[in-house]
């Protein structure tokens, strides 16, 4: 429920200290090994990116991080926008990977339907 704006995400099972953010669009999309990434980034039109202060997140030795998100600001290119009931956004992490090799990765995606 938007109205409760109490929303977590979380991934885990990623490189063990690996920095990464999350990363957030109304349309899904598909995009294979963008920047020469192992993974496929699953967003397409505006993607907002959470990079404030205490955004940017490290797996530590668990190989996992988490993100308390404020649904009234929604990071989007230009500026922040309020989730609305009805929408649905989706969600996925960018991070740091050096298995095999130094580059990036993406997790899964994410969509929700925000009620």
């Amino acid at each position: 429920m938007v109205a409760a704006n109490d929303v977590a995400l979380a991934v885990d099972w990623i490189s063990s200290n690996a920095f990464g953010y999350f990363l957030v669009s109304a349309m899904p999309g598909f995009v294979a090994f963008p920047g020469g990434s192992q993974g496929n980034l699953c967003l397409d039109g505006a993607i907002g990116r959470f990079v404030g202060a205490s955004q940017i997140q490290n797996s530590g030795p668990g190989g996992f991080f988490t993100l308390a998100i404020d649904l009234t600001q929604l990071p989007q290119p230009t500026s922040f926008v309020t989730v609305q009931p009805g929408q649905t956004w989706s969600f996925q992490a960018w991070y740091r990977d050096a298995n095999p090799t130094p580059t990036s990765n993406f997790t899964d995606v994410v969509a929700i339907s925000f009620q």
